[in-house]
């Protein structure tokens, strides 16, 4: 005679209890699974799409298809220690400069094409209706 396999039924606030201390701890789903004793491997990620929810760290998975790509890991940010912020903020001020010299340049080319367009009596900028 065949075993009988008890398969358990879990309802939706345990799963949406489960899937929000899988968000909100950063535990992983193994650990869960194990701790609520939940036999179904892929319970969570199955619970998670089910019932609407988007995993962050899914994109910190391999691709089924094409190419790996490789992006920055939330851990690799955070061990960066904090001594570059006066590099940072130097990077800042000299970006701010640059936008600030490009407006200036870009006022005075508007300004040189307005003051050719009174003198020379010809249109230069396009008209907003022309094809």
């Amino acid at each position: 005679m065949a075993k009988k396999l008890f398969v358990p039924h879990y309802d939706e606030a345990f799963k949406r209890k489960v899937i929000e201390e899988y968000l909100s701890t950063g535990c992983t789903k193994a650990y869960l699974l194990k701790k609520y004793n939940i036999d179904f491997k892929s319970a969570i990620q199955t619970w998670m799409r089910i019932l609407g929810y988007t995993d962050p760290n899914k994109e910190l998975q391999k691709p089924k298809f094409g190419k790996i790509i490789f992006t920055t890991l939330p851990k690799q940010i955070k061990k960066k220690p904090d001594t570059n912020l006066n590099e940072l903020q130097k990077k800042v001020r000299e970006l701010e400069r640059q936008l600030e010299d490009e407006k200036l340049r870009s006022e005075a080319y508007a300004r040189v094409i307005e003051k050719a367009e009174q003198e020379l009596k010809i249109p230069i900028r396009k008209k907003p209706n022309t094809r």
